[in-house]
C-alpha cells in the first residue's frame, strides 16, 4: 500500500498505475488482507480499488483562496511608512542603538584604563639572569687518556650542563703555559695549549654550546704573562732603545744597600713576598703583583695595549660571548713608586672603559647583526669591597665592566652563622638596589677552597645553593659545587710536582666526579692530581640515577628552574633576620612573589615571617615550591611537601640547614 495525496494530480495517477502493475505481478500470491489498516473510523480515507493493498488516498483539506496572504502593495507600504507612529518608533530604535553602542565603547575604554596593568619588563641583558658555570678545563673530563681534561671532554657533557639550567660556560685559562700558576701564566694569548686540543676543537665546542642555547666566556689575563712569554724573553735582554720589547714590563733600578742591591721599594705581592725580583741578565728589577714567574705588563705602553686589543679581537672574531678579565684591580701601579700599590689607579678605569668600547663596537657590528646574537659580556674579576667594585661598572660617567665580581660569599665557612650570612648579604644590598645590573654572587672559584670543605661537610650545601640561585643577578657556579665535591688532599709524594705557592691552592682543582668508576670517570689514564675522597658516593651518576631520591643535583635543578620567574629575574630584594633564620623577599610588581628562608644557625628556630621587619611585603599565605629536602622525619617531610600552603602569620619551625621557597600570586590592583 502506498499513501498518496488526493490532490497530487498526475503524480497520484502514476503511483496508482505502478501499484496496479505490482499487484498483477503478484496475482498468484493471494490477498494479504491481514495487514490492511482498519478504516472504519476514518470516513475521509478510501482506497483506489476498494482493497487494502491498493494506494491509500488521503484527501487534502481545501483552502479558501481568499485567506491566502500575498503581501502589501507599494501604496500600502508608503502609507505605513509615513504614519507618525511608525516614524517615532524608527527614531526611538535608532537612538537606542546609538546609545547602546556608545555605552559599550565607553565601557571598553574604562576597562582599559582601570583594569590591572601588565607591569613593564626591564630591558635586561642575557647575563643579568644567567647561571654561569665555571669550568676548570684541566679537571673537567679527559678524552685522550693523558690524565688532563680537554675541550672535547667539555663538549661531551653539555647535556648535563643544560639539565642544570646553565646559561653560559666560563672557561678557565686554556692558553699555552708552563703551568706555574694553573695556566694563569700565559705564553701566547691567541693560541690553545696542545693538551686541551686545537682551534677545530674549540670551534666545535663553541658551535655545540650555541646550538644548545648556551654561551661561552673566556678567562683573559691582561695584568701579566708568563716569565717564558716571548715578550718577556726579549724584554729582559737589554734596555737599549733598539729593543722593541724593552718597556713591555715594569722595570726599575734597585737601591744600593749595605748588603747589596735592594728592591726599588717595599711593595709586596699578593702572597706577602716582595713584588720585585732582580733579573741578572738585564741588571734591573721587574715588578710582579703575583709570583716572580708572572711579571706584570707595562700597560702605560700603548704598544702593549694594542697587542692585548688584538688578542681580544681575535677571540671576538671567533664568536666568543665575553671575557672574564682576571686581576684587573692590579693593572696599574703608582708611577712615583711611593704610593701604596694596593690602591686602584685612575688609569685602571680608563683601560676597562677602553675595552668596554672595543667590545661594544664589535657587538654591534654587521657580522653580529646577521647572526642575531646578543651583546658580549665583560666581567671584572676582582676581590674588593662593594663601593670600590661599583667604580668598575661606571667611573665618572663612563661605562666600564658589565659585572664587577662580588665575592663576599666566599667568606662562608662553618663559623659563619646566621648573623654572619645576613651581614654578607647586606654588604652588597645597597649597591644592588642602586645599580641592579651589577648584581652577582658566587660561593666558589678557582682560587678558594670548595664550599663543602669550608663548611666541613655537605649539611648546608642545598641551603647555600638555594640561597645562591634565588639572590638577584648572575649566579656563578664553580664546577662540582652543585653535587658537593670537596677539596682533594695532596700528600708529599706528589707535592714536589708543583711550585710551593700552588700547594695551598691545589685542593679546589680536584677532577670532576662523574661516576663511581676508577678515577671517578674523569680519565682512563692517570689523573694529573688525585681524585678527592668519597667520590664513590658523591658523583653525578649516583646523584641523578633513578631511585637515588632528591639529591643535591636535583635540588639545584629545582631551584634553578625558578630563575625563569619574573620576580627572581628582576624583583626587589629585601632581606631580614629572625633568630637563626635568614630570609628575603623577591617581588616584581604584578608578578608572583617569593620568600626564601634558610636556617643558618646551630639550633632549630621557630619564626613568624609576618612579625618581621619585612612583614609588609608578605601575604597571608604562600605555597611551597622548593625545599632543601632534608626534613628527615616522615611527619615533617609531609609538612614541607612541595605544593603545601603555609600560613605566613603562624609560627614556622626550621632546623639547621633547612630551607624553603614560598610563592604567592599578588592581588590585582586597579589604578
Amino acid at each position: 500500500m502506498t499513501l498518496v495525496d488526493e490532490d497530487a494530480g498526475d503524480e497520484t495517477t502514476a503511483l496508482k498505475r505502478d501499484h496496479q502493475a505490482a499487484a498483477a505481478a503478484a496475482a498468484g500470491m493471494g490477498e494479504l488482507d491481514s495487514g490492511a489498516p482498519d478504516t472504519k473510523d476514518h470516513p475521509n480515507v478510501s482506497f483506489a480499488s476498494g482493497r487494502s493493498s491498493d494506494v491509500l488516498i488521503v484527501p487534502r483539506p481545501k483552502r479558501d483562496d481568499g485567506d491566502e496572504f500575498v503581501g502589501l502593495r507599494k501604496e500600502e507600504l508608503q502609507k505605513y511608512a509615513s504614519d507618525p507612529y511608525w516614524v517615532r518608533l524608527r527614531v526611538i530604535l535608532l537612538v537606542l542603538c546609538a546609545v547602546v553602542w556608545l555605552a559599550m565603547l565607553v565601557a571598553a575604554i574604562v576597562i582599559i584604563v582601570v583594569a590591572p596593568k601588565c607591569p613593564p619588563r626591564p630591558d635586561q641583558e642575557w647575563w643579568e639572569t644567567a647561571v654561569v658555570y665555571r669550568v676548570n678545563p684541566n679537571s673537567f673530563l679527559d678524552t685522550d687518556e693523558d690524565g688532563k681534561g680537554d675541550l672535547k671532554g667539555i663538549g661531551k657533557k653539555l647535556d648535563y650542563l643544560k639539565e642544570l639550567k646553565v646559561t653560559a660556560v666560563n672557561l678557565g685559562p686554556f692558553y699555552p703555559s708552563p703551568w706555574d700558576d694553573f695556566g694563569y701564566d700565559v705564553t701566547d694569548f691567541q693560541r690553545i695549549c696542545g693538551h686541551y686540543g686545537n682551534m677545530d676543537d674549540f670551534t666545535a665546542l663553541l658551535l655545540s654550546l650555541h646550538k644548545q642555547g648556551m654561551k661561552l666566556i673566556l678567562d683573559f689575563i691582561p695584568n701579566h704573562t708568563s716569565q717564558k712569554h716571548r715578550w718577556f724573553v726579549q724584554s729582559r735582554n737589554n734596555s737599549d732603545a733598539s729593543n722593541y720589547f724593552r718597556d713591555f714590563y715594569v722595570w726599575q733600578n734597585g737601591k744600593v744597600g749595605a748588603n747589596g742591591t735592594l728592591p726599588p721599594n717595599n711593595w709586596l705581592n699578593v702572597y706577602g713576598d716582595s713584588a720585585w725580583t732582580l733579573d741578572e741578565a738585564r741588571g734591573e728589577f721587574y715588578y710582579h703583583r703575583y709570583s716572580a714567574k708572572e711579571p706584570d705588563l707595562n700597560l702605560n705602553n700603548p704598544e702593549v695595549i694594542q697587542l692585548l686589543d688584538e688578542a681580544l679581537n681575535f677571540w671576538l672574531e671567533n664568536e666568543v660571548d665575553g671575557f672574564n678579565l682576571i686581576g684587573v684591580d692590579h693593572l696599574f701601579e703608582p708611577k712615583d713608586l711611593e704610593d701604596d700599590n694596593t690602591k686602584i689607579q685612575p688609569e685602571t678605569y680608563q683601560l676597562i672603559g677602553h675595552w668596554r668600547e672595543l667590545m661594544n663596537n664589535f657587538s654591534f657590528s654587521e657580522k653580529l647583526r646577521k647572526s642575531r646574537r646578543f651583546s658580549r659580556l665583560m666581567i671584572a674579576d676582582l676581590n674588593r669591597a662593594a663601593n670600590e667594585s661599583v667604580e668598575f661598572f661606571e667611573h665618572n660617567g663612563h661605562p666600564g665592566a658589565h659585572l664587577p665580581t662580588n665575592k663576599v660569599l666566599l667568606d662562608l665557612t662553618k663559623n659563619c652563622n646566621a648573623e654572619c650570612v645576613f651581614s654578607l648579604l647586606n654588604s652588597w644590598s645597597d649597591e644592588i638596589r642602586t645599580i641592579p645590573k651589577i648584581a652577582n654572587w658566587q660561593v666558589g672559584d678557582y682560587n678558594t677552597s670548595r664550599i663543602v670543605s669550608r663548611m666541613e661537610g655537605k649539611e648546608y650545601l642545598n641551603a647555600i645553593n638555594m640561597l645562591l640561585l634565588t639572590l638577584p643577578g648572575t649566579a656563578f657556579v664553580y664546577n662540582g659545587d652543585e653535587l658537593g665535591m670537596k677539596d682533594v688532599v695532596t700528600n708529599p709524594s706528589i707535592n714536589y710536582l708543583f711550585p710551593q705557592d700552588l700547594i695551598s691552592r691545589i685542593g679546589q682543582h680536584s677532577p670532576m666526579q662523574w661516576s663511581d668508576k676508577p678515577n671517578a670517570g674523569f680519565t682512563l689514564g692517570t689523573p694529573w692530581i688525585p681524585i678527592a675522597e668519597g667520590y664513590a658516593e658523591t658523583n653525578v651518576e649516583a646523584e641523578t640515577a633513578h631511585g637515588s631520591g632528591t639529591g643535591h643535583i636535583k635540588v639545584f635543578q629545582s631551584v634553578a628552574a625558578l630563575r625563569q620567574e619574573p620576580s627572581i629575574q628582576w624583583g626587589q630584594f629585601s632581606v631580614a633576620l629572625n633568630k637563626s633564620v635568614v630570609f628575603f623577599v623577591r617581588q616584581a610588581e604584578g608578578f608572583a612573589g617569593f620568600l626564601v628562608a634558610v636556617n643558618f644557625g646551630p639550633h632549630a628556630s621557630t619564626v613568624t615571617f609576618r612579625e618581621s621587619s619585612i612583614k609588609d611585603l608578605l601575604p597571608e599565605k604562600g605555597e611551597i615550591v622548593a625545599t632543601t629536602h632534608n626534613f628527615g622525619e616522615t611527619g615533617r617531610h609531609e609538612n614541607y611537601r612541595e605544593g603545601t600552603t603555609i600560613n605566613l602569620g603562624a609560627a614556622i619551625y626550621l632546623k639547621p640547614a633547612e630551607g624553603i621557597v614560598l610563592k604567592w600570586v599578588p592581588e590585582a590592583s586597579f589604578l
